[in-house]
């Protein structure tokens, strides 16, 4: 073993799926620490990353898993459809994180790699049927950031940012839109929301975008052409999706005709529709819901199903990685809390000091 360490170890290890990472954690003390470093996690997430990029096999997503219908069989749905049908919420996905809003209003991010768990404070607005939500990685700070979109009146939304590192949530500003979708899209750093310019005399649906590492918005320009305006712009309902890093908007009902992907999107803004005859083998793991959670003992999703469809490309994109939602280092064991409050009762306890009788 001790031969292998050095340059050629990491080169090696980074080569193996994150399950199996964790399992050899257990072979040494020395392998332990190289895999706990936040120097080979990025070095093995990069990796991972580019072996799927490069292969382009399989587009790996990930969805909240429903209850089975009547016929047994498990059914998964993009949330941003049947957000109002749910109480549990998959928020979005990033370098191996999933956000989840769980049924009392807890909200938490999770590796369900690691199966580690780390709950946030509760956000200041409670009516989830009046909030949209993204979530994303800033670069530029090296933290996870929760956004919170929430009605402040007819036409306005207000929105409001949490990053994992303070965990505190504060006000990021206003736009004069309503948003009509709940779940953000998380494409090269930044949140898009399809909304609603209320004040147009058509109230005309634009895309809005929220550069993560900036804090800012915009209104992304949506494609100048006929067949977007007949085929897209046209239907009651479209959607936002990702397709090979670049993002794309279509009606809810026959995409397979009208998907329109946003191409060179830090240069020249440039929409191109997809090619109607190419087929996504998609990827998708089934996250479960917080109530079926049991840290440490059960896993988090549940096994990859894989369609050729693109039904899922509304789901957010997901890769398994040993990147930790405590980004401000792992929180003490249980038995040094335990140990630490009961030592707390007995000095409470103890009749030579002040306030033994437990009185304030």
């Amino acid at each position: 073993m001790a031969e292998l360490h050095g340059d050629v170890l990491p080169h090696i290890l980074k080569r193996l799926n994150a399950k199996d990472l964790i399992r050899c954690k257990s072979v040494c003390r020395s392998w332990k620490n190289l895999i706990s470093d936040s120097g080979f996690i990025k070095f093995h997430m990069n990796y991972s990353y580019q072996i799927d990029y490069k292969n382009n096999d399989i587009d790996r997503r990930i969805v909240m898993s429903r209850v089975p219908d009547r016929n047994g069989s498990r059914v998964c749905d993009v949330d941003d459809k049947f957000f109002d049908d749910r109480d549990c919420h998959l928020l979005g996905s990033s370098n191996g994180l999933v956000c989840i809003s769980s049924f009392a209003s807890q909200l938490v991010v999770a590796n369900p790699s690691t199966r580690e768990v780390q709950t946030l404070q509760e956000p200041p607005i409670r009516d989830t049927k009046c909030l949209c939500w993204g979530f994303g990685y800033d670069s530029s700070t090296d933290d996870y950031k929760v956004v919170l979109g929430f009605r402040k009146r007819v036409g306005w939304t207000s929105f409001l940012v949490l990053s994992l590192k303070s965990n505190v949530w504060k006000v990021i500003g206003d736009v004069k839109y309503s948003f009509l979708s709940r779940i953000g899209i998380l494409c090269n750093g930044a949140l898009h929301w399809i909304m609603k310019d209320s004040s147009s005399p058509n109230k005309k649906r634009v895309i809005t975008s929220f550069r993560l590492s900036a804090e800012k918005f915009i209104k992304i320009s949506q494609p100048d052409d006929e067949r977007y305006e007949s085929g897209v712009a046209s239907c009651p309902n479209m959607n936002l999706g990702i397709i090979e890093d670049c993002l794309c908007v279509f009606p809810c009902d026959g995409f397979n005709d009208n998907l329109w992907m946003l191409k060179n999107y830090n240069g020249k803004l440039s929409w191109g529709m997809f090619e109607k005859e190419c087929e996504m083998n998609l990827g998708l793991q089934c996250l479960k819901e917080q109530k079926h959670y049991i840290p440490n003992k059960r896993t988090l999703c549940r096994d990859m199903l894989f369609y050729k469809t693109r039904e899922y490309i509304c789901a957010p994109i997901y890769m398994e990685s040993l990147v930790s939602p405590y980004v401000n280092g792992r929180p003490k064991r249980k038995t040094q809390e335990s140990n630490s409050k009961k030592s707390c009762k007995l000095i409470k306890r103890d009749p030579m000091l002040p306030g033994a009788s437990g009185k304030v």
